[in-house]
C-alpha cells in the first residue's frame, strides 16, 4: 500500500511541477532586460519616410518589422480617433495619430509618451499638451 501511495504522490508532484513550469515559463518571455538590446529581426531602423506622402509613409511603417507595436481605436466624431506606436528599440518610435480625418506621423516619440497617451483619462488633452507640436511630424499639407 505504501508503494502505491508513493507512486501516486510522485505522479501528483510531477503534474504539479509541469503545471508550474508551463504557466510560469511564458511570464519570463516578456521580461525587459536591463542591458541594451538592439533591433532583433527588424528592418525598422533604416526607414526613410520623410520624402513620402503620409499615406505612403504609413504603408512603409506598417509593412516593416518592429520590436514593439501597439494601437488603439476610439469610435467618436472629433479629436483623436486612433493611434499606433511602432518602435525598433522599445524606447523611441513612430506615433501615427488620426485626428478626425487627418493622419499625423510623429517621429522619435518616447515610449513613455505613448503609455501616457493610452492611459490618460483625457486623450485629446494629453495629445494637445504632450505630443502635438513637440515632435517632428509628417502630414499632408493639402488636406
Amino acid at each position: 500500500m505504501a508503494k502505491n501511495i508513493s507512486i501516486v504522490t510522485r505522479g501528483f508532484l510531477l503534474a504539479g511541477i509541469l503545471t508550474t513550469v508551463c504557466t510560469v515559463a511564458p511570464l519570463f518571455a516578456q521580461v525587459e532586460h536591463n542591458y541594451k538590446v538592439g533591433p532583433q529581426s527588424t528592418n525598422c531602423d533604416s526607414l526613410e519616410i520623410r520624402a513620402f506622402s503620409t499615406d505612403d509613409a504609413i504603408s512603409i511603417i506598417k509593412q516593416s518589422s518592429f520590436r514593439y507595436q501597439q494601437q488603439f481605436k476610439i469610435s467618436r466624431t472629433y479629436g483623436v480617433m486612433s493611434a499606433s506606436f511602432y518602435s525598433c528599440d522599445g524606447k523611441l518610435g513612430y506615433l501615427i495619430v488620426k485626428v478626425e480625418k487627418k493622419d499625423y506621423i510623429y517621429i522619435d516619440v518616447p515610449k513613455s509618451k505613448w503609455t501616457g497617451l493610452i492611459s490618460s483619462a483625457d486623450i485629446n488633452g494629453f495629445y494637445d499638451e504632450e505630443i502635438k507640436g513637440n515632435y517632428e511630424v509628417i502630414t499632408d499639407t493639402n488636406d
